[in-house]
């Protein structure tokens, strides 16, 4: 029996479980250390699965129902700052009152002294980031039905209040059975209903990279077209395997999404479907007004394109196929025949 195999329940969700010497190459740092004292009874760490700016985020074992969760606790150095504490919570109230199957779900969330940490559903698959890194660029089709999930999983959340504004590649799982894209990371969404138009809200939270215009731009009154943009310019990303602007500071990158205009994607990726390309720069317009007025609107759309399916060629291989069959049988038929009134004539 192997060191770690008494950790295997053979019905409980193991695919990720540790194997034999595993366990000593997960890194005694300090947020490991902060869920084995506080969390220990209820949950076995596995391994670390990713650090953010602000949290470090483990696979972890729930000891009682036999799963595996992902637990995300606040990295150390802001573990005394009463704004990151306060971002965190934030985050797990705002996941926590959303429901769709395209939203990662949390679980539960805490405070113990200076360990914070929240605990979402374990996603098995890879996030959309390692998947460009890897392949660079997406079928159409793959990037069809990523927009699509998210398009859904934001319509549920703007119907909610909740405006996500740091929608970016890192933020989006893909479920390796599946496929499906699921939304995570909640952490400077914006909740319309309880936070009033202030001077605090305008700050440039979020990715550069992916900012709307108006986000960019500081404006108080960001709303969940904000939110469209940003998946425009994921679609561009999957589609091209180029973001729409690059620069070497956020005031540059920001200047750029507020006035200059983008290479056209279908110039880019010409051999791109027209009608995808359209609806990507529909996104992308400068103008909120002149975007989809809605995550709904965006999610329609996505689902009335064409999608070319495989069904057609196979269905034509499989004729071909009872073709040549019915042929050789009436060959062979033919071939009987001739052999019996050859030998009834011989007689």
């Amino acid at each position: 029996m192997s060191p770690a195999s008494f950790l295997v329940d053979p019905y409980a969700d193991t695919l990720e479980m540790p194997i034999a010497g595993a366990l000593e190459t997960v890194p005694a740092d300090w947020e490991r250390e902060q869920i084995i004292n506080h969390l220990g009874a209820q949950y076995q760490v596995v391994r670390e699965i990713g650090r953010g700016g602000m949290g470090v985020v483990f696979l972890a074992r729930d000891i009682a129902l036999h799963r595996l969760v992902a637990v995300k606790v606040l990295r150390y150095e802001f573990a005394s700052s009463e704004e990151h504490r306060e971002r965190f919570r934030r985050e797990a109230r705002m996941t926590a009152r959303l429901s769709h199957s395209n939203i990662v779900p949390v679980h539960t969330f805490g405070e113990a002294d200076d360990f914070v940490y929240i605990v979402m559903k374990y996603v098995h698959g890879q996030s959309l980031a390692e998947r460009m890194r890897r392949d660079r660029k997406l079928p159409a089709g793959d990037v069809r039905r990523i927009l699509r999930d998210l398009a859904q999983a934001l319509d549920s959340a703007h119907q909610d209040g909740v405006v996500h504004r740091d929608l970016k590649a890192e933020n989006i799982l893909l479920e390796g059975a599946s496929g499906r894209a699921m939304l995570t990371d909640f952490g400077v969404a914006l909740l319309r209903s309880l936070d009033p138009v202030r001077a605090d809200s305008s700050r440039a939270f979020g990715t550069p990279h992916y900012m709307s215009p108006e986000q960019a731009a500081g404006e108080l009154d960001i709303d969940g077209r904000s939110d469209l943009y940003s998946v425009g310019v994921l679609g561009y990303y999957m589609l091209s395997g180029r973001l729409p602007f690059e620069a070497h500071s956020f005031e540059a990158l920001a200047a750029k999404h507020i006035a200059e205009t983008h290479t056209p994607l279908a110039e880019l990726e010409p051999r791109a479907p027209e009608a995808l390309c359209e609806i990507v720069e529909q996104c992308l317009q400068k103008d909120r007004q002149a975007r989809f007025r809605n995550a709904h609107e965006l999610a329609t759309a996505l689902e009335a394109l064409p999608v070319k399916r495989r069904w057609l060629s196979r269905a034509a291989h499989a004729t071909g196929g009872l073709f040549r069959t019915s042929v050789a049988a009436e060959l062979t038929l033919v071939a009987a025949v001739v052999k019996a009134a050859f030998r009834w004539t011989m007689i």
